[in-house]
């Protein structure tokens, strides 16, 4: 609809459209953001994401698009929350997550046996670690670095819950391993260590 107002030329014809009132385009504001301005704007606001993997004993495992820096238990949130078998002391729910941050929520029942495994290893000495065919963990598979919940990784020889944390707070914060070697990056993992569970892991 356009309307005229007493005293208004044609060239003062003001649009009234769904109840916004718009000037004719010639007398936007100079000052106004540029295009590049606007471009930088929404590469900048893509930058503030990042997108996590969820999964184990959530609501509703998945890949979810987070602010960047937004803490674990926040993200289980958006999850729909723990099922009521979930460990949730096997992870560091303050920690903050990075793009491509993989979260993996234990059961009970996962987390007990892993404990109970845990503990008769601590009894058994190395021998009880490296019984399994080469390049298996305990004969029971590989660890995946990327995915194991802290108890599964204090299944690894030498690897103790300090260590375990570290691991998954460097994952947390830098992302999935591209690589086992990668895991010599986390604070308490050097070459001796490494060279005692690189038959262990994989990524």
């Amino acid at each position: 609809m356009i309307l005229c107002f007493s005293g208004c030329s044609e060239d003062e014809e003001i649009v009234i459209s769904n109840g916004t009132v718009a000037e004719d385009a010639s007398n936007e504001d100079p000052s106004g953001p540029s295009s590049e301005e606007t471009e930088e704007a929404e590469e900048t606001g893509k930058a503030e994401s990042c997108f996590v993997y969820l999964t184990g004993a959530v609501k509703k495992p998945g890949v979810y698009e987070v602010p960047a820096g937004t803490r674990v238990f926040k993200v289980i949130d958006f999850s729909g929350g723990l099922r009521e078998d979930a460990a949730a002391e096997a992870l560091n729910l303050a920690a903050a997550v990075t793009d491509g941050a993989v979260i993996r929520v234990p059961d009970r029942k996962e987390y007990e046996e892993a404990e109970n495994k845990q503990t008769s290893l601590s009894g058994s000495g190395t021998e009880g670690l490296m019984s399994g065919a080469p390049g298996e963990a305990g004969g029971k598979g590989l660890i995946n670095i990327n995915t194991a919940s802290v108890s599964e990784l204090m299944g690894l020889n030498g690897i103790g819950e300090s260590r375990a944390k570290a691991i998954i707070s460097y994952r947390e914060e830098n992302g999935a391993f591209k690589n086992i070697e990668e895991i010599k990056n986390v604070s308490g993992i050097k070459d001796g260590l490494f060279n005692k569970i690189r038959d262990q892991i994989t990524v």
